[in-house]
């Protein structure tokens, strides 16, 4: 049977007949492979359709755009998200165990008690109290915290954070250490005072910048509430003299300007509570596991025991900080929204310039379906490549970021250089978004293809 040729002109038919050998196999009764081959000719530049693929390769800009600066904006909030908990985690323990209506009794047994709890790797007595400090050059209120230099070092990080001690800089383990470990009795120094032996403390640098204080010099603690009201019934504040040992530095200024650590024994003397501490003191081997630890505990001790973890303790901050990263990241999923106009825009002229070849199709038995699936693919193309490109970009702008380490005002964000993290599912999730952006850019000029009339597509032809 020999096969049909088009019609030429003036009802005369054409000497070349249709190759019907260039369409795709169908295999089965599948016609995937022949939808694909559509949606792969739709993408290509024609005859008279230079501006639908300019808008088709503005579409896949905006999708890469879009991708790239979210994923950098992202691993620059993580950053300081993971560096701003890193630092709070680095002066607080993980969990804090106290005791309702007082003190408590830290025994060797409690402590053993609360280490034996599955998930916790140290514990450690800790009295805090708030106080103002003096020294001859200003005055400043201040957290008193009282430590155990044999423990407390494997709780929290402050035994890292020590800068300086009285003999200069604490570049080693070794000298932090022995720095550290000096809260435990007293310190003589050097100055008119030299000869004279006070308890020890160590102050925050920003701290000791106020005060103008060195290691060895003497600062006085007050205490307002003192021993008590006096005969006219108000408090009669109390003062001691601790001798400076250290200068440490966490990098946040609201520790570095406010806290102070001494001996659990010396605080207790000064607070005249010699048998008790606020609580104990706790780290855990996986920080996101707190809360089971922390109920765990609870249930050990029984009441009047309750046991708080850094997430409750912190919790509006780091809900402030999710919700920033959120709202930053929907506000940048706008860009992928722009590119998803521009697919629909790209979609509907693709409909009206290919409005004949639509309706030959379904006149040739093609169904509403694959009509629909053709221009769905043509989307799903151009936001998958988007997608990847932008993924790469972005990649490779975030390490641009981490190797060129982009300077910062420390004085403002106590940071040297601009943090960046990569997380793989904050560029999965810019991807995904991306995609789902472009996938439902499809929905509208895919429906119109799909139900356009062949006998209104060919009216005019």
């Amino acid at each position: 049977m020999d096969t049909p040729a088009p019609v030429a002109e003036a009802g005369q038919p054409s000497t070349t007949p249709v190759d019907f050998d260039r369409l795709p196999a169908v295999e089965g009764r599948r016609a995937f492979s022949a939808e694909w081959w559509l949606a792969r000719g739709h993408l290509k530049a024609g005859s008279g359709e230079l501006f639908v693929s300019l808008i088709t390769a503005l579409s896949i800009l905006g999708v890469v755009l879009g991708v790239a600066v979210l994923d950098c904006v992202l691993a620059v909030m993580s950053g300081f998200e993971i560096d701003l908990r890193d630092k709070i985690l680095g002066a607080n323990a993980h969990v804090v165990v106290m005791r309702l209506g007082g003190g408590v009794e830290a025994t060797p047994e409690l402590l053993k008690t609360v280490e034996d709890v599955p998930g916790v790797e140290h514990a450690a007595p800790f009295v805090y109290s708030e106080m103002m400090i003096r020294s001859r050059f200003g005055t400043s209120g201040v957290v008193f915290k009282g430590v155990d230099p044999e423990r407390t070092g494997a709780v929290t990080e402050v035994l890292n954070q020590i800068q300086r001690g009285v003999d200069g800089k604490s570049d080693t383990e070794a000298q932090k250490r022995a720095v550290f470990t000096s809260l435990v009795g007293t310190l003589t120094g050097v100055g008119p005072d030299g000869d004279t032996a006070y308890p020890t403390m160590i102050v925050g640098n920003e701290l000791a910048t106020d005060l103008q204080v060195e290691p060895g010099d003497v600062v006085q603690v007050i205490n307002p509430l003192g021993s008590g009201p006096s005969m006219m019934g108000m408090p009669t504040p109390t003062v001691r003299s601790f001798r400076v040992a250290g200068i440490f530095h966490s990098g946040m200024f609201e520790y570095d300007t406010k806290w102070t650590y001494v001996s659990v024994a010396a605080a207790q003397d000064f607070l005249k509570q010699p048998n008790t501490v606020t609580g104990i003191e706790i780290r855990v081997k996986d920080i996101d596991a707190v809360e089971p630890i922390s109920r765990e505990i609870e249930g050990k001790l029984g009441y009047p025991f309750y046991a708080r973890h850094w997430r409750n303790l912190n919790q509006s901050l780091f809900e402030a900080l999710a919700l920033e990263k959120l709202v930053m990241g929907l506000i940048l999923s706008l860009i992928s929204g722009v590119a998803g106009l521009l697919i629909i825009s790209n979609l509907y002229m693709m409909v009206l310039t290919k409005r004949r070849e639509i309706a030959i199709l379904k006149a040739m038995g093609a169904g509403a379906g694959t009509v629909l699936r053709v221009f769905v693919m043509v989307g799903a193309v151009i936001g998958l490549v988007g997608a990847t490109l932008g993924t790469l970009l972005g990649y490779a702008g975030c390490l641009f970021l981490s190797w060129y380490q982009w300077p910062l005002e420390t004085d403002v964000y106590y940071l040297s250089s601009l943090p960046v993290v990569f997380e793989p599912e904050n560029f999965a999730s810019s991807a995904i978004v991306a995609l789902l952006i472009c996938l439902l850019a499809t929905v509208y000029p895919a429906y119109r293809a799909a139900s356009l009339d062949p006998v209104e597509g060919l009216r005019y032809e």
